[in-house]
């Protein structure tokens, strides 16, 4: 062992002082180390294959190097050596035969690694250059109950961005910090907003029927009783119903729950994690509560839309690819049909996510730039490329007069953007760590686009709007349990998102990724929004519920088809209601 651990570092000299007396022997060895500039390891491993390396070996030796070169040779080059792995085929479209060449019959190669090394000629007609797809737009639906024209504003969009700026860490600009949230926080913030709901909800109730005495959760009461908490479904794993229906109280009445018994109630819409007010009798125990009457929340205050507020806006949500590919021609499509528009939308709201991490490419690793889907490429430069191709799309809009404000949002499907809800803006959490797109990004920056968080409450030309990537409306309307059956269960769903004055009320949550500190941020501020906008699965297009228009542009791309984008316009005017004075045109790519 020894001898041949030795004979790795001294074999050069071992040989050169064996071959000392035998000039033609110095010669040769002398002249293979100048070809093939081998080493003491090479000299080695021929050694303890074939013996000692003397005069007589060398020959041996030589073919041993000239192997071991083309070990090590990559394939495209092995394919330009005198002598071929395999035979050519020559050109031609009707009759292909193999041209003369060497009978050593070998392993092919791979046709694509014969054609990307030069080694396989053209045959039949050549493919043309990658160029973008481009699709077709139509029209998909229209709610337009006023029979409203497309109106031109010539205004600029007046975006005001309302609550508190609730993104930022310790430092004041970069992204908060969540994982180290506790469920001890997240259980004493959702009693904290509970406690906060206890005393509007109940004096509400009160005023409703006078006769019933404010009571706590879980003590018992044979008098008329009204009771505040929050509803939880007895079943860890089930589904709410009325027979699996529990009321929970605050810590103000020790985290009791009941069996809440709504067999009385007229009318009932209840979600898991919903607060609500409740009027009946306690059982004798104390451990079910009867119910006659039942809040589904706080009813929101009517805000009529000012007379002079009007609003033209296009609305665009990702995936912007399919799941199965990598391609971004169907966002380019409707940029370039909202650039090239005679009648320019001023807002142009655009949900993420860019780059889908529920991608089958984007899973598997297989990320490809279209047009070279030889050359694997990262995250980083596929960002670079798509914050690239908006500049250029958004140039015009924002150079245009009056320019269209460009509003982007992030989403919980983001590769490269991690954080729950509530999401900071994508410059702020993707501006530290993608230093590839950090041009690109810029040059967005200073166009004017601005970055917003998810979700994002606004104040546009007078127009309280909320803006979400998440789809608020489907896991509402998947856990509602509603009394009288015959109602539409959609709307009554964004109905009881109003009256919970929140976009994702339920608990446990859903979606699940939610900072519990920050939640605060997923309220309305201020009441009902005029205008609630974000994509779902719900069948959903555009409707008006209690004064407040919700939108659905559905998704750009779904799982194997192309989808949709809406516009939409709310047309200033005085005396008239809501639905009279909207338009929203839903349109599709084909």
């Amino acid at each position: 062992f020894f001898r041949v651990f030795r004979s790795g570092f001294c074999a050069m000299e071992d040989v050169q002082s064996r071959l000392a007396s035998d000039s033609k022997g110095q010669e040769k060895f002398a002249e293979l180390r100048t070809t093939y500039g081998f080493g003491d390891n090479e000299v080695a491993c021929f050694e303890m294959n074939h013996g000692e390396l003397n005069s007589g070996k060398m020959s041996s030796f030589e073919a041993f190097l000239e192997n071991e070169k083309v070990k090590r040779m990559p394939k495209k080059q092995l394919l330009g050596t005198a002598r071929p792995l395999t035979a050519r085929w020559t050109q031609g479209p009707a009759d292909l035969k193999r041209s003369s060449g060497s009978n050593v019959v070998t392993t092919p190669i791979a046709k694509r690694t014969r054609e990307a090394a030069g080694d396989l000629d053209a045959v039949g007609t050549p493919t043309p250059p990658c160029k973008a797809k481009s699709h077709q737009i139509s029209l998909k639906s229209s709610i337009n109950t006023g029979n409203l024209q497309k109106i031109p504003l010539s205004r600029t969009a007046n975006v005001k961005l309302l609550g508190d700026c609730f993104w930022t860490g310790q430092d004041g600009q970069s992204a908060y910090t969540w994982m180290d949230e506790a469920l001890s926080e997240r259980a004493i913030r959702r009693d904290e907003r509970l406690q906060e709901w206890e005393a509007p909800i109940t004096s509400l109730l009160q005023q409703r029927v006078q006769e019933a005495v404010i009571g706590a959760v879980g003590v018992p009461s044979q008098v008329e009783t009204i009771l505040c908490g929050r509803i939880v479904c007895e079943g860890l794993d089930g589904r709410l119903n009325e027979q699996s229906m529990l009321l929970e109280g605050s810590t103000l009445a020790a985290g009791a729950k009941v069996q809440l018994n709504v067999a009385n109630c007229q009318q009932l819409a209840a979600v898991p994690g919903q607060i609500v007010g409740v009027v009946g009798r306690s059982g004798m125990t104390g451990n079910t509560f009867h119910a006659h009457e039942f809040l589904p929340g706080l009813p929101q205050e009517a805000q009529p839309l000012g007379e002079n507020c009007a609003l033209h806006a296009a609305v665009i949500a990702g995936p912007f690819s399919k799941k199965k590919e990598l391609d971004f021609a169907a966002l380019e499509s409707v940029l370039a049909e909202v650039a090239a528009s005679s009648e320019r939308p001023k807002v142009l709201i655009i949900f993420g996510p860019f780059l889908d991490c529920n991608n089958d490419k984007v899973a598997s690793g297989e990320v490809h730039l279209p047009g070279r889907e030889s050359e694997p490429c990262s995250f980083e430069e596929i960002y670079a490329e798509l914050f690239a191709m908006l500049a250029r799309f958004v140039q015009p809009l924002r150079r245009a007069n009056p320019p269209t404000e460009v509003l982007i949002v992030p989403s919980l499907d983001e590769v490269a953007a991690f954080h729950p809800l509530p999401q900071p803006p994508l410059d702020v959490v993707m501006g530290s760590y993608l230093m590839a797109s950090k041009d690109s990004l810029e040059s967005l920056q200073r166009l004017g686009v601005r970055f917003l968080p998810n979700p994002v409450h606004l104040e546009i030309n007078g127009i309280k709007v909320s803006l979400s990537s998440a789809d608020a409306l489907t896991p509402v309307i998947r856990e509602l349990v509603l009394r009288p059956s015959g109602q539409r269960k959609m709307d009554e769903a964004l109905r009881l998102l109003l009256q919970q004055r929140c976009l994702f009320p339920m608990v446990p949550r859903e979606p699940a990724q939610v900072c519990e500190a920050r939640a605060q941020a997923l309220d309305f501020p201020g009441g009902a929004p005029h205008l609630c906008i974000f994509p779902s699965i719900a069948g959903l297009s555009a409707t008006v519920a209690d004064d407040t228009l919700f939108v659905n542009p559905g998704f750009l791309c779904k799982s194997g088809a192309l989808g949709s984008f809406a516009e939409l316009w709310i047309a200033p005017g005085g005396g008239s209601t809501l639905k009279d004075r909207i338009r929203v045109d839903v349109k599709k790519l084909e």
